[in-house]
Parts: C-alpha cells; sequence; structure tokens
C-alpha cells in the first residue's frame, strides 16, 4: 500500500492555529502519514519591511510543526527559489517520493480560482486535490467550474450541512470536498494586530508569537 503524504503550501505569514487546526483534520479524515508544510519563496524586492524573509518564515513553520510527528516543514521552494509554481513542487515532490500518493489541501477560495493557477490541467492529473471550507466561501460556487459541474448536488449538501465530505473523480483527477471546523483567524489580522500593539495571544502557538516580538516582525 502506497504512502499519503499531504502537502501543504503557503506564505504563512505568519502560521497560525487556523493554519495547524485545518491540517489536523485533513491528516485524520484521509489517514495521511505526513503533511508537509511548505513555505513559498518571495523574491527579494518584496521583504521591504512588510514580509519577513523566507528563512524567517519557514523557522516559524518548524517552531509551529515542532510538537506534531506527523507535520514537516519542507524548503524545497525555498531551495527553488524565484516565482514558486504549485506544479513544479509537486514534479519535485513526485520525483523526491516515488510510489507514494499526493494529497495538495488548499482552502476553496483558492480553488476557486484553479483555471488561473500555471499549467493546472496538468496539475489536476499529478496529485489529489483537498478542497478545504473557508469562511464566507460557499463549495455551491465550484459548480461555475466545467469540470465540477457534474458535482452540484454534492456541493449543495456540504453547504447545507448535509455532507461533511463529498469525493469528485474523473479518469484524470480525483478531488476530495472537506467541510472542517471554521477557524476565522487570518494571517492579515495578526499582522495588523502587532502593528496595532494588541494581543495575538491564542491565535497561534506561543513559539510563534515569541519569535514575533522578539524579532519585531510586523511592527
Amino acid at each position: 500500500m502506497s504512502q499519503r503524504l499531504g502537502i501543504l503550501g503557503g506564505t504563512f505569514n505568519p502560521i497560525h492555529y487556523g493554519h495547524l487546526a485545518a491540517a489536523e483534520e485533513v491528516r485524520g479524515r484521509l489517514k495521511l502519514e505526513r503533511i508537509l508544510f511548505i513555505p513559498s519563496h518571495l523574491p527579494p524586492h518584496k521583504f521591504e519591511g512588510e514580509v519577513p524573509s523566507a528563512l524567517q518564515r519557514l523557522e516559524l513553520v518548524r517552531l509551529a510543526t515542532l510538537d506534531n510527528p506527523f507535520f514537516e516543514p519542507s524548503e524545497i521552494e525555498i531551495k527553488r527559489g524565484g516565482r514558486s509554481y504549485t506544479v513544479d513542487t509537486v514534479e519535485a515532490l513526485r520525483q523526491e517520493f516515488p510510489g507514494t500518493e499526493l494529497f495538495f489541501i488548499t482552502g476553496l477560495d483558492s480553488f476557486l480560482e484553479i483555471q488561473t493557477w500555471h499549467q493546472w490541467e496538468q496539475l489536476l492529473t499529478l496529485c489529489n486535490f483537498v478542497v478545504i471550507s473557508r469562511p464566507g466561501y460557499h463549495f455551491v460556487d465550484l459548480a461555475k467550474i466545467s469540470f465540477m459541474k457534474g458535482a452540484a448536488h454534492e456541493l449543495a449538501g456540504l453547504d447545507r450541512g448535509d455532507l461533511q465530505q463529498a469525493v469528485v473523480r474523473s479518469a484524470a483527477f480525483t478531488i476530495f470536498l472537506e467541510m472542517i471546523p471554521l477557524f476565522d483567524i487570518s494571517s492579515t489580522d495578526i499582522r495588523n494586530r502587532v502593528k496595532a500593539g494588541v494581543s495575538i495571544k491564542y491565535l497561534l502557538p506561543d513559539a510563534i508569537e515569541t519569535y514575533i516580538i522578539t524579532n519585531k516582525l510586523y511592527a
């Protein structure tokens, strides 16, 4: 039986309990052996004050995942540098972990834009997609995407709460749709709170709060 590896990418600016709780929920539901947390690389000109360096964001991820044996930080996009395309990352992981079944985890808000992603049609064939609910977004909106139209009944069931999970399959791809407990925590709000001198306790792990304060991030 092949191993099942989750992939969760993002800026993680900063990583918080919303990311961690969602990943743990998906890991349990889909019986994933591990989940890789992959901070994206950002070009140097975006570092000017508002965005910590890639290495700092990787350290935030390392600290946040330290006490979960099923979570692991990955440097794959940071080492590659330049613009981070998901299709390149998934291709590289397929080579690094041959025979492993990959599950790419993304929010419903992001997946609604899938047809704007670089080489999205190829990407759908390279790994399973796991689309998780997000505050303020509805699964029925996915019916606007041509390859999701046939799942309209399941999409409505997820939004009504009749279903917690649904799977959309074709010969080329498999998409897991997951209605998970909603953690309405945002990285933007955390950054704004730090800038305003407002507490961020209970929004992210204590080690992350300490790192942010010690290194004067977002201040």
